[in-house]
């Protein structure tokens, strides 16, 4: 937290109020001290621990290791789980807790669940036993490769809009610097009313240029390119899906 300094130019007539008096000082740092050790409290309450009381105090440490083994964790997470029960002075089962991972580990290692890891743009944390891993990866690389290709779709999709309103608002602006250009030479003599003059000197169409084209037309065959590629990925993908 900043604390801003004080005016060091009071109004005249107020030397007296410059500087905070010492007990100010002190009274103000007590409570910012109060105020940022509750808020730590409430964070370290909040964000930190990994079991609830009562899965601590049920101490299933096979099927809390089955559950980290299959949702990817690494083994280390123990040691997040010995912490969140030390308050209640429990101690984890280390080897029922390993013993659980590795029969979790298995759920979690393989080529459909690679992919699921993949298509969503999860990292991989290196997890897997080596036994396990190649068919894992084998499935993490085809959703991955789907993850981009669908992520640069939508990079074109939105660069390819944001071309169109600035191309928009552009020609939207010189139609009106040209039509007001014309009202204000227009000749007074001639009594015309404004459509009538806008038949004679009709407002020009306005189009792209020649490179906003070519740019056009390159981001509509890459878009195309890529949505055709996704297709195809995504039917090579369906026995995996359909496996789950």
């Amino acid at each position: 937290m900043i604390v801003s300094p004080l005016n060091e130019n009071p109004p005249n007539g107020g030397q007296q109020n410059r500087w905070m008096t010492s007990e100010g000082q002190i009274a103000m740092s007590c409570k910012l001290r109060l105020m940022l050790v509750g808020l730590g409290s409430a964070l370290a309450i909040s964000g930190c621990a990994t079991l609830s009381r009562d899965d601590c105090l049920m101490g299933d440490w096979y099927e809390i290791g089955v559950q980290d083994g299959a949702a990817g964790y690494a083994p280390d997470r123990l040691a997040q789980h010995r912490e969140a029960c030390a308050e209640y002075r429990i101690r984890p089962d280390r080897e029922a807790y390993q013993a659980g991972w590795d029969d979790g580990i298995g759920i979690y290692c393989t080529p459909e669940r690679g992919y699921q890891e993949g298509r969503r743009g999860a990292s991989y944390g290196q997890v897997c036993p080596p036994p396990l891993e190649w068919a894992f990866l084998q499935g993490y690389r085809n959703g991955q490769q789907l993850y981009q290709q669908e992520r640069r779709l939508r990079e074109l999709e939105q660069e390819q809009e944001r071309n169109k309103k600035e191309i928009r608002k552009r020609d939207e602006e010189r139609s009106k610097a040209d039509e007001d250009e014309r009202q204000r030479y227009s000749p007074p003599a001639v009594e015309r009313s404004r459509s009538e003059y806008r038949q004679i000197q009709p407002v020009p169409t306005l189009s792209p240029t020649p490179e906003e084209r070519a740019k056009q037309e390159k981001q509509r065959n890459e878009i195309e390119q890529i949505k055709r590629q996704i297709q195809q990925m995504g039917e090579q993908a369906k026995p995996a899906d359909t496996a789950q």
